[in-house]
């Protein structure tokens, strides 16, 4: 059964009139560095956007663009499914369901074609701006690649799993996931995956991984 998580990127980029001001100023931006890119996106046009003044924009954001593009990171990340999934005692005693939300999770976050299109912003922008870059992965990625790592070394410590390096075995679960959901979109294949091809995906790769990570009981 498909578990559909909220996307962040359908929340943040489509914040509607009743959320507050700092949400649209965010929805606002995260769509503006989409369409313009982050060069040409200006302060102007974001405030225009969101339908607010110049002057809030820099009260709320006095460094400019580069703070409310890490400001609009930030709020994106946040919904990522799995950050807790290392303390998650449930899904530490069933590696199958616990890497069943990981890969369902990591698959529903990038769904969104807004997903794509800013992950593609980001690296375009990256030769230019390598900052933005690094402060994309900074408050995201990094922490919810941490997070799974995290789970698959303490399945590791319990006894459940025979790993010897934590971060290639994550690594490793992830490129499964994200070479097909992911990273064949950012680079212009239009596909739309269907729930029960995504399914399918994160069901083989967790039985890919643990075929070869999993301690059998003697």
């Amino acid at each position: 059964m498909s578990i559909v998580f909220p996307s962040l990127f359908d929340d943040v980029l489509s914040a509607e009139s009743g959320a507050s001001k700092q949400e649209l100023i965010l929805a606002a931006a995260g769509r503006m560095f989409i369409q313009h890119g982050f060069e040409g996106c200006s302060m102007d046009l974001i405030a225009k956007a969101a339908g607010v003044a110049r002057q809030t924009l820099y009260n709320r954001f006095p460094e400019g663009k580069e703070a409310l593009f890490g400001a609009v990171a930030e709020r994106m990340w946040q919904a990522f499914p799995v950050m807790d999934i290392a303390s998650d005692e449930a899904a530490l005693a069933d590696p199958v369901a616990g890497l069943r939300t990981i890969g369902r999770g990591v698959a529903s976050f990038w769904a969104p074609p807004m997903a794509v299109a800013f992950l593609r912003m980001v690296i375009a922008e990256g030769p230019r701006f390598p900052e933005l870059t690094r402060r994309f992965f900074e408050v995201g990625k990094t922490p919810a690649v941490t997070a799974v790592r995290e789970y698959i070394a303490e399945l590791g410590r319990r006894g459940i799993l025979d790993v010897q390096d934590a971060s290639l075995a994550s690594q490793q679960f992830l490129g499964m996931i994200d070479e097909t959901v992911l990273w064949v979109r950012v680079m212009g294949d239009p596909k739309v995956l269907t729930p029960a091809q995504t399914d399918d995906i994160v069901e083989q790769a967790v039985a890919i991984f643990l075929r070869f990570y999993q301690i059998q009981p003697v």
